[in-house]
């Protein structure tokens, strides 16, 4: 693998709002942080959704052109600028963002897959945490079974997966379903659910809970 210093970085940001009545009221309040965001240096690329799980909560995936251009900005001004902006909106909630993925590094993370994912009309977002020493085996067989049980799903049109920077042993799984229904009422009903189940179990540090993004639409850039 190259050095993540040159590498474009895949980063998960989510922002709890608090409830409104509609999504607009969502994106008016969230706008001035989010044109502090967009105009960060470094930032290749964003996308917005909101989580199925909870409306309010609105998921942002962004690519930097490395990882000392996201450490840049949320260690600069303009990060207090956003973070005080869109407190207003937040009502004491706090961002996560210290979620980053190298893109590219090799076949399971590259852009051609990461590209699959981001035109999706629903994300599964599943942060794996994978048993210390077992991360080679767990990637052993996600190539085996999981990789192949995915591209023949008719529901499945896409997945990317790369170790988090913050710790490598945490595993970052994108997958691009049809629809919310297509993963959870189809999917987990087929053999290739436990087929997948059973291939990974015993790398799995703790049960897995995936969130899904829906309504991801481009917010600034493109992919290269």
């Amino acid at each position: 693998m190259s050095s993540s210093a040159s590498t474009p970085i895949l980063q998960i940001i989510t922002i709890p709002h608090r409830p409104t009545p509609t999504s607009a009221e969502i994106d008016q309040e969230l706008a001035p942080a989010l044109s502090i965001l967009t105009g960060a240096p470094g930032l290749v690329a964003a996308w917005k959704g909101r989580r199925h799980e909870d409306k309010y909560t609105i998921l942002l995936l962004l690519l930097w052109s490395d990882l000392s251009a996201s450490r840049s900005f949320f260690t600069s001004p303009s990060y207090n600028d956003f973070n005080r902006v869109a407190q207003p909106a937040l009502r004491g909630r706090k961002i996560t963002w210290q979620q980053h993925a190298p893109a590219g590094q090799w076949d399971l993370s590259d852009l051609a897959h990461l590209r699959s994912v981001i035109e999706s009309p629903c994300v599964e977002v599943a942060l794996t945490k994978v048993v210390e020493g077992g991360v080679a085996g767990y990637y052993d067989g996600f190539r085996r079974v999981v990789s192949k049980v995915l591209d023949a799903e008719p529901g499945c049109d896409g997945w990317w997966i790369s170790p988090l920077i913050e710790n490598p042993q945490d595993q970052l799984l994108l997958i691009n379903w049809k629809s919310h229904s297509a993963h959870h009422e189809v999917f987990e009903r087929r053999p290739g659910f436990q087929q997948c189940i059973d291939t990974l179990k015993d790398y799995y540090a703790e049960f897995v809970i995936p969130t899904h993004v829906v309504e991801l639409s481009p917010l600034f850039g493109s992919l290269p």
